[in-house]
């Protein structure tokens, strides 16, 4: 069952999470999915970047169940934050005329550091050289990069020495990763005892421990995010379809989902969107 499972995920090929703001209305907008560390089953990173116009402006971060780094390259105050998933949606003060350059690891597994528990980084965020070495001598490499391609490229290295764990391997909080994941939210947890041999409280423990987000919460921001790339893919004409396509029980449950994760319901969030 749980091989299955891998292939079903390598078939799928997961799609990068989506931030409607920074993806469809900020200038120069890029990105790339990189597979980063080998010793995951969910071994990819959506390496990405964007650089701002002539006004300063803030943009809104939604939930999309990745930890993230985001590097600001601006020569003369050039810095970097690293942050963990987001239950709650974040604004985020942009510099005007700026390269920012972010990373997101689909996975908190298989990262090392001796600073911080991933756990504990959950609607929270701090200093990227607070959590791992080297980073002042990393953004001064990054800041003078020619290209997209040569940051990512720099960063890659730097997440090979820095923060891929080398000794790590697969546990079975990867497969439910993956369950949760291909299931694009759907999964129930209590017959994991049937399929990976542990009860559902040994399940929940342990993903917490790993993400510090119950698996339902897990579940709940993946099927938000299969319900945003939907509602903006323009192939629905109401709600109640697209409720029901993504696993919502009805319009309501999906419109309280929603609400949860943007303040907004669908609809006023796409409108917003839509009108930027």
């Amino acid at each position: 069952m749980l091989l299955r499972d891998v292939e079903t995920y390598e078939c799928w090929k997961e799609s990068p999470p989506f931030q409607p703001y920074v993806t469809k209305y900020i200038d120069s907008y890029q990105e790339t999915q990189i597979s980063w560390n080998p010793y995951c089953i969910k071994k990819d990173a959506l390496f990405y970047e964007f650089k701002t116009g002539i006004e300063a402006e803030d943009i809104e971060l939604i939930s999309d169940a990745c930890l993230n780094v985001l590097f600001q390259l601006d020569q003369s105050d050039a810095c970097a934050w690293f942050s963990g998933t987001y239950l709650q949606p974040r604004t985020l003060g942009l510099k005007p005329n700026t390269t920012y350059f972010g990373f997101k690891p689909y996975s908190n597994l298989g990262i090392r550091s001796s600073k911080v528990e991933l756990r504990d980084m959950v609607d929270s965020y701090v200093d990227f050289s607070l959590v791992f070495p080297d980073v002042n001598q990393l953004i001064s490499d990054m800041s003078e990069a020619a290209s997209f391609n040569d940051r990512t490229c720099i960063f890659k290295r730097y997440t090979w020495d820095h923060l891929v764990d080398h000794g790590y391997t697969p546990s079975f909080v990867d497969y439910l990763t993956i369950i949760l994941c291909t299931s694009h939210g759907s999964f129930v947890l209590n017959n994991m005892d049937q399929m990976i041999g542990y009860s559902e409280r040994y399940c929940r423990k342990k993903f917490k421990d790993s993400y510090g987000l119950s698996p339902k919460q897990y579940s709940d921001i993946i099927r938000f995010q299969t319900t945003l790339k939907a509602l903006f893919s323009d192939r629905y004409n109401d709600l109640s379809s697209l409720g029901s396509d993504c696993g919502y029980y009805d319009q309501s449950h999906l419109i309280r989902n929603f609400r949860q994760y943007t303040n907004e319901t669908p609809g006023k969030f796409l409108e917003k969107y839509i009108q930027c």
